[in-house]
């Protein structure tokens, strides 16, 4: 942690920090698991949401939502708050592991608009992630909200080269390209347990994507605009950044897709 605020240019108190992140270490592997069996009206009681017109005003737009999160604090909260609210939301990205039944069965759906064409396999074909991007654009143009991350590593060469935290990495611009195709909303979302046990789950300004940003070097800046949101709230609340202090910088998951949504396959 030390070399970490060293590097970010944080005075932290590094001792005190360690121990609240090591406290929101435990919390984060039970993933939504605390929620597990509670009544919608007790779970409401355990959210502290701001910025949910923004969302909703995203939403009546009728031209579907991509509801930009990412790996901060309880970052599958985000979920499991929008399906408890009857949001008519889907995942896209890889299947997340160790979650509530609740949000399990959630996850569970086929058919055209359904949950199971928009899971992500780290070794999937690029006719497979050709498939996953047209589910994704489908249920955009539908006028549902698609969740995605976006701040997914990648090693591929069409990626986003981007500092963060201190560190330059490549980062996938699937979700910048799914904007441009569809022209749906970009609200991004951030979530934080607090040490009450309350779960601060605020909503930004929407914000769209012009079509010519899937052009070559296009969708860096608005992987960079993204990305410096993110590493607000973590300077902000170190000890909800576990998954990133903890980060190794090798190039992750969806090459594939980026091929695909970069239209250079």
């Amino acid at each position: 942690m030390a070399a970490n605020a060293q590097r970010l240019g944080q005075d932290w108190d590094v001792r005190q920090v360690s121990r609240s992140l090591a406290r929101q270490t435990y919390r984060w592997r039970v993933r939504d698991r605390l929620l597990e069996g509670r009544s919608d009206a007790r779970v409401r009681l355990l959210f502290d949401v701001r910025g949910r017109d923004h969302l909703d005003a995203a939403v009546a737009r009728g031209k579907g939502v991509i509801l930009l999160a990412n790996h901060f604090g309880s970052h599958v909260m985000i979920a499991h708050w929008m399906l408890r609210q009857g949001y008519s939301a889907r995942w896209f990205g890889e299947r997340p592991r160790n979650v509530s039944t609740y949000l399990g069965r959630q996850l569970r759906s086929d058919g055209p608009l359904g949950q199971d064409g928009l899971f992500l396999s780290r070794r999937g074909e690029v006719s497979e992630s050709a498939a996953r991007i047209l589910h994704a654009a489908r249920v955009l143009n539908a006028g549902m909200v698609l969740m995605l991350a976006s701040d997914v590593r990648s090693v591929d060469p069409r990626a986003a080269h981007v500092e963060f935290l201190g560190r330059v990495g490549s980062f996938a611009t699937t979700w910048v390209n799914l904007a441009a195709i569809t022209g749906a909303a970009v609200v991004p979302a951030f979530c934080r347990l607090d040490e009450s046990g309350i779960h601060h789950l605020e909503f930004h300004d929407p914000y769209h994507v012009p079509p010519d940003a899937r052009r070559p070097g296009q969708g860096q800046e608005w992987v960079r605009r993204a990305l410096a949101a993110v590493e607000e709230h973590v300077l902000a609340y170190p000890e909800q950044s576990n998954d990133y202090f903890f980060w190794g910088y090798q190039g992750r998951s969806s090459d594939r897709l980026a091929q695909v949504t970069s239209g250079n396959h």
